[in-house]
């Protein structure tokens, strides 16, 4: 008797070394399904399309094989079958299921990445995968399931089956937005840890962390077809199935699952009683005198996981500290100022090389301190990253326009370009921005960014009602042993308030986390574009080169964002390529995309030394990086 051979093939030794396993990975999985069976892909095979989209190691497999339900279990007689090389669950109006039944396969998963297709043919009801369960039987049905249920296109949202209900919720319609409620949706479910995403047509719709990971467990991957009094049908196709995947998304091009929302700690992988040390220690501050008040922030994989304010906010007036406080954020402004700048060039407005006098004319001339005229004009991007050679104290005098005027009549401090050294680059990069939208600043940031990502209370002149919640400036007494009110002309608000590019913004802790978060999405959020995924690229990649940048060691500059190159010091819990800035006034907000995490820290002090490397600032990135559990 012949044995029969699966039909393989060499690789040519031409290939590279990454490349060469995962050709063959391929090539095995589409060639050497059976004993000897070619079966060819479908030329609308989209879910095996993806599979040259897969990290180097992870081996596609096919759960469906086109022909039959070999490898699948469930009630094939009267609700399941194979039509037209799909999988079709189908029930009439006399045979409606009274509990929701699943075909499933007969091996069990634990950590997968699963790529399908799926399409609701009648009916305005939902599917969905289930998945970290078992068969149970319910009304009659031995195929039921107890697990976890990932739902669509419409009704979307993940249901415990376990006794939880709706445990995530499309509370922002992302998913009905991007599905196609009666056509075919293009998936990808990435089960990894406690983690759980789900990506419908290109757009991460989800994104959730079991807070009890006693309720998963390695169990077969479930079709569902709804308990239902009308007929329906539902058809399933692709079905590719790669086990251990490295914890990355392959198929989404928008990174949007309905974020920002607050949300249980657990959901986000932190650990709620670790968190709850971050008030521990900012209460310890108010009692020393550190600080008359502080709001505090964490959030991660899209949900406000603690939001926190102790002590007080005017001292004097005995007003309390509170989670909504306002804020002048000083310099934390220069990342939005840079963010403007690349808006206009995702627009094809303007260029970071563009010479700055392409657009200001009075910067033509520029003399270095010594008085010689500059060999290599200031360009945009200096302006962005501290290299321009311009001196001031960043204060405005009048407006923009003739503030900037007055910067082009200042001697350099050095040649642009050779040095990192901060300054009022800034200033000159927001009149760059009015001249070329034709837009006072501040409305093209409300126009641009503000209003999209509703952040409703951030802004260079505060209304009435805002300025009563403006946490008060104060400063060590001269004993070191209180707190006494201080004086900055950032804090004297007025009709004659002119935006400040370098450092003029109020804001809150919850309109500051929208930013950082659409620039952790890559320029996205709620289903809101505001910058091209290249664009916050170029902000937040090292610029600066070798040049020495920054407050803290180990650091590098991007575009208004000061990048951790080398964790130390104040930095030394976040990972390598964390983004941020801080204020003059010891506020601090960073990102590490790593960890998908993002810290805010609000205060208002001075006469504390460098904000950025504060005790505070320090603990919170700590004590936020203790606390996650997954």
């Amino acid at each position: 008797m012949r044995r029969s051979r699966a039909l393989c093939l060499r690789p040519s030794r031409a290939l590279s070394g990454e490349l060469r396993p995962r050709l063959l990975a391929i090539l095995l999985a589409t060639l050497c399904v059976g004993a000897g069976v070619l079966m060819p892909a479908r030329a609308d095979d989209w879910s095996w399309s993806q599979a040259r989209h897969l990290p180097a190691g992870e081996i596609p497999v096919r759960l469906f094989n086109g022909r039959d339900l070999a490898g699948w279990e469930g009630q094939t007689a009267k609700y399941f079958s194979v039509e037209s090389g799909e999988i079709v669950g189908r029930n009439a109006a006399d045979n409606a299921p009274a509990a929701s039944t699943y075909l499933v396969t007969l091996k069990k998963y634990r950590n997968f990445r699963l790529l399908f297709e799926s399409r609701l043919v009648t009916s305005e009801m939902h599917s969905g995968i289930s998945l970290w369960g078992r068969n149970i039987e319910k009304a009659g049905d031995p195929f039921s399931y107890q697990g976890h249920l990932v739902m669509y296109p419409s009704g979307y949202g993940y249901y415990d089956l376990f006794r939880r209900n709706s445990i995530f919720q499309d509370t922002l319609g992302v998913a009905k937005r991007v599905g196609r409620q009666h056509d075919w949706n293009q998936m990808e479910i990435l089960a990894v840890g406690r983690r759980i995403r789900h990506v419908i047509n290109g757009t991460l719709v989800a994104d959730w962390t079991e807070p009890q990971p006693e309720l998963i467990a390695a169990g077969p991957i479930g079709l569902q077809l709804h308990s239902n009094t009308v007929p329906q049908e539902v058809r399933w196709r692709g079905l590719v199935l790669t086990e251990n995947p490295r914890d990355e998304l392959v198929t989404a091009t928008t990174l949007d699952a309905g974020l920002l929302s607050p949300g249980v700690p657990g959901e986000a992988g932190l650990d709620p009683a670790a968190l709850g040390k971050i008030r521990e220690r900012m209460e310890r501050a108010v009692r020393e005198k550190q600080v008359a008040g502080v709001v505090t922030l964490v959030a991660r994989r899209g949900r406000v996981a603690h939001l926190d304010a102790v002590g007080q906010a005017d001292i004097e007036g005995n007003r309390a500290m509170a989670a909504d406080s306002v804020f002048a954020v000083a310099s934390m402004t220069k990342p939005i100022t840079a963010a403007a700048v690349l808006a206009l060039q995702d627009d094809g407005k303007l260029s970071l090389d563009d010479e700055v006098a392409k657009h200001l004319p009075e910067f033509a001339q520029l003399k270095r301190a010594d008085g010689q005229v500059v060999t290599r004009p200031i360009t945009v991007r200096d302006c962005l990253m501290h290299t321009n050679g311009l001196v001031s104290d960043q204060r405005n005098v009048g407006t923009l326009e003739n503030t900037v005027k007055q910067l082009a009549a200042t001697p350099l401090a050095f040649e642009p370009g050779t040095k990192w050294q901060y300054g009022p680059g800034l200033s000159v990069a927001g009149r760059v921005v009015e001249v070329v939208s034709g837009m006072p600043f501040d409305q093209f940031l409300a126009q641009r960014f503000f209003q999209p990502l509703g952040m409703k209370e951030t802004t260079f002149r505060p209304r009435p009602e805002l300025l009563a919640r403006v946490a008060k400036l104060y400063q060590p007494t001269a004993d070191n042993r209180g707190l006494e009110p201080g004086a900055h002309w950032l804090f004297d608000v007025s009709d004659a308030t002119t935006p400040n590019p370098s450092g003029g913004l109020y804001s809150t802790a919850t309109d500051l986390v929208r930013f950082y978060q659409m620039v952790l999405n890559r320029g996205i959020l709620n289903g809101t574009r505001v910058l091209s995924p290249e664009a916050v690229r170029q902000m937040t990649l090292v610029q600066s080169g070798d040049l020495v940048t920054g407050f803290t060691p180990g650091n590098g500059w991007g575009l208004g964002f000061c990048i951790v190159r080398d964790p130390q010091g104040p930095t030394g819990h976040l990972s390598a390529g964390s983004y941020g800035h801080g204020g003059a006034f010891g506020t601090q907000g960073w990102v590490d995309p790593a960890r998908e995490l993002i810290c805010v820290l609000l205060v208002a002090r001075q006469g504390f030394g460098n904000g950025d490397g504060s005790d505070l600032r320090s603990e919170l990135q700590r004590l936020a990086v203790e606390a996650i559990r997954d």
